[in-house]
């Protein structure tokens, strides 16, 4: 009986074990054209009279960081962000560790230095109902 026992156990710690393993090895499906480091703005989509501008560094390994730095009267606030990207269906999708929320949006590689993206949400609370935007991309010399 405890040789059932034995077995049983190793089974099911081999194949839970097995599937973590799994897991870890995936990565995320990504656009090597998306990778490095960019800077991008808008003014007036999200929130009437504020200005956003980020610098993101997207990672070949899927992860990401982004500085965002918004300007509304007079006041400017600076937030970091860590997350996850990938390529799902064609479509961006940006998981961001601090909120928890993912978003998604079609995207447009226009030259090798700037993509456009289209958010896929359409939000109640932002200005414009069509958010969208265009990344830059730096290059050695910051520019």
């Amino acid at each position: 009986m405890k040789k059932i026992i034995t077995a049983t156990l190793l089974l099911v710690f081999g194949a839970i074990y097995a599937q973590k393993g799994q897991a870890k090895s995936q990565v995320n499906k990504i656009d090597n054209k998306l990778v490095g480091l960019w800077k991008g703005s808008e003014k007036d989509q999200q929130i009437v009279g504020m200005e956003k501008r980020w610098v993101m560094e997207r990672k070949a390994d899927g992860t990401f960081m982004l500085i965002f730095t918004a300007i509304q009267d007079c006041n400017v606030d600076q937030v970091i962000e860590r997350g996850q990207w990938w390529i799902e269906k064609g479509e961006f999708h940006e998981l961001h560790f601090n909120s928890g929320k993912t978003d998604i949006y079609t995207y447009t590689v226009i030259d090798p230095s700037h993509v456009k993206f289209n958010s896929k949400e359409q939000a109640l609370d932002m200005a414009v109902a069509n958010y969208s935007f265009v990344d830059t991309k730096i290059d050695e010399d910051n520019q």
